[in-house]
């Protein structure tokens, strides 16, 4: 886990300056690399692999591997491949043992290393190879390109913009405004500030700026060299929702996942911990790093508050019954006095969670007792845990009715049953919008942005209301530019990293073969199949 730079037609100062930006994400070592008008820059920290072999920029050969400026220097100028890379490709074990029985060579024990010969071995096809979270751009001398991707669902993150004409690229905006110099109100784009307004957050590809941009989730990215255009395409396609009715296969199916799933992610030289909160998500991932650790008793964190929304009684019952080595801290109000003034700083732009703040606190009490945290992200889009997925699940129920006679049920005098009657009638790609339409902030590149991708996850639904919502969700509402950001920056501001088991995405394909029925129902709690699942 680090932070990445680069520049074309770049200046030492420039790329020093870039680092020094984003040098939280990266506090065991930092560097850069220029390989003919191409400079790369890499902050560091060390997860796997924690010798000077893992050091980056890292260049690649076939035949006598990994070599940086501080391994194996004297092959830098052989090697036809550089790289800087965030993230962690979590099968890097099984993908070395590949690729050395097809002749590579390996020198280093990092997952680095193993991305490099993958795209020897299979060019831009090499991530659909990759299970993990990850950012890189690899500098193909060859072929005079940047090939950069980010992740299946965007836990990682990539800016990038053109500035006189040469590319820039950061893991934060705040890296790349260290070149541009962005300080006037004139380069703030408005379509930015209107979809922020709408959804609490900018949504990929836009950023707050009007010329840089944020790389889609399961997107790659080639920027050629020599004519200077950029190409953008999509790697990753959810498969289409195909429900499987044999529920004990499927409760099988999903126990193995998530064993599988939470041990590649204590993959790891450092330790290991993980966020508790007390609900299903977090509990069912914690359960199982402490079936699979050699610790004793793993750390938990959590934080609790004043009031309402307070799980501390929850986490107790959770932290007791599985022993763990737990540390709880409260969110107060000086708490958020004292975060307050950093939100700005870890965000570079709007960000309108206010679970941001116990985020950032429980990042930072965390980083002082592991360096890796396992969390519950992504079990909500996987089971189906949120309010708009049952009320899909009620208005696919209630689309069978023939239309007069729903007609007839609108006399029945409660207003969220004759709102979901409405909703029966209305456009699939058209039904998040008219959700918020009674209540929030609705302009018309929210409604263009919203139908868009309402549509594309009606397409993987099967003709599911419930369905569509969820991976609406998965896709583009709840994860990649809002959850998934808000635990990126909070958590890499304390130089953290978090692994979600849920986030695999064999468990998002998993999904689509979940029944509606066994995951939210009226009258039931939600994420029905999971209990069964964490029950076995």
């Amino acid at each position: 886990m680090c932070g990445i730079n680069g520049i074309i037609n770049g200046t030492n100062s420039q790329i020093h300056e870039m680092n020094q930006a984003i040098k939280h994400r990266g506090p065991d070592g930092s560097g850069f690399d220029t390989q003919d008008s191409v400079t790369l820059g890499h902050v560091r920290l060390a997860i796997v692999d924690l010798t000077d072999a893992g050091h980056q920029p890292m260049h690649y050969c076939k035949n006598s591997g990994a070599s940086s400026k501080k391994h194996r220097s004297a092959h830098t100028e052989l090697s036809p491949l550089s790289i800087t890379y965030n993230g962690e490709v979590y099968n890097y074990v099984e993908l070395k043992k590949e690729l050395a029985g097809l002749g590579y060579t390996f020198t280093t024990e990092s997952d680095t290393e193993v991305i490099l010969a993958s795209y020897l071995e299979w060019g831009e096809d090499c991530v659909n190879h990759f299970n993990g979270m990850w950012a890189f751009c690899i500098h193909d001398k060859k072929k005079n390109i940047l090939f950069c991707s980010r992740d299946r669902f965007g836990q990682k993150p990539f800016h990038y913009t053109t500035h006189n004409g040469n590319f820039i690229f950061s893991s934060e905006l705040k890296g790349i405004v260290q070149v541009t110099k962005k300080s006037t109100n004139e380069d703030i784009s408005s379509e930015a500030v209107d979809l922020y307004f709408a959804l609490g957050f900018i949504p990929s590809p836009w950023t707050i700026y009007t010329n840089v941009f944020k790389l889609q989730a399961g997107h790659n990215l080639v920027y050629d060299l020599h004519t200077k255009r950029i190409r953008t395409k999509q790697y990753y396609e959810l498969p289409v929702y195909t429900p499987e009715y044999n529920k004990k296969k499927l409760i099988k199916e999903g126990a193995a996942l998530l064993q599988d799933a939470t041990k590649l992610r204590m993959r790891s030289d450092v330790p290991v911990g993980a966020f508790l909160s007390g609900g299903l998500d977090s509990s069912s991932v914690v359960a199982e790093m402490v079936r699979c650790t050699k610790q004793e008793k793993p750390h938990t964190f959590s934080i609790g508050f004043e009031g309402t929304y307070d799980e501390t009684p929850y986490i107790t019952i959770v932290k007791n019954a599985l022993g763990t080595n737990h540390h709880h801290e409260y969110f107060t109000q000086k708490e958020f006095e004292k975060t307050l003034p950093v939100i700005s700083e870890i965000y570079d732009e709007p960000y309108g969670s206010a679970s941001a703040f116990p985020t950032t606190l429980v990042s930072q009490h965390a980083r002082n007792h592991v360096t890796v945290s396992l969390s519950g992200d992504g079990g909500d889009e996987v089971f189906a845990g949120y309010p708009s997925h049952q009320a899909g699940r009620i208005v696919d129920m209630l689309t069978k009715i023939p239309s007069p006679v729903r007609t007839l049920l609108q006399v029945i005098p409660h207003r969220s049953f004759k709102r979901v009657l409405e909703l029966c009638d209305a456009m699939p790609q058209d039904f998040r919008y008219l959700v918020n339409k009674k209540g929030g902030y609705t302009p018309e590149i929210f409604i263009e942005w919203t139908r868009d991708r309402q549509k594309y996850a009606w397409s993987k639904s099967g003709g599911s209301v419930s369905e569509m919502n969820r991976i609406f969700d998965m896709l583009f509402f709840t994860l990649p530019d809002d959850y998934l950001t808000k635990v990126d920056r909070a958590s890499m501001h304390h130089a953290l990293e978090v692994r979600s088991p849920f986030m695999d995405y064999r468990f998002m394909e998993f999904s689509q073969t979940i029944p509606s029925k066994w995951k939210t129902a009226p009258g039931q709690t939600p994420k029905i199949l999971m209990k069964s699942i964490i029950a076995t």
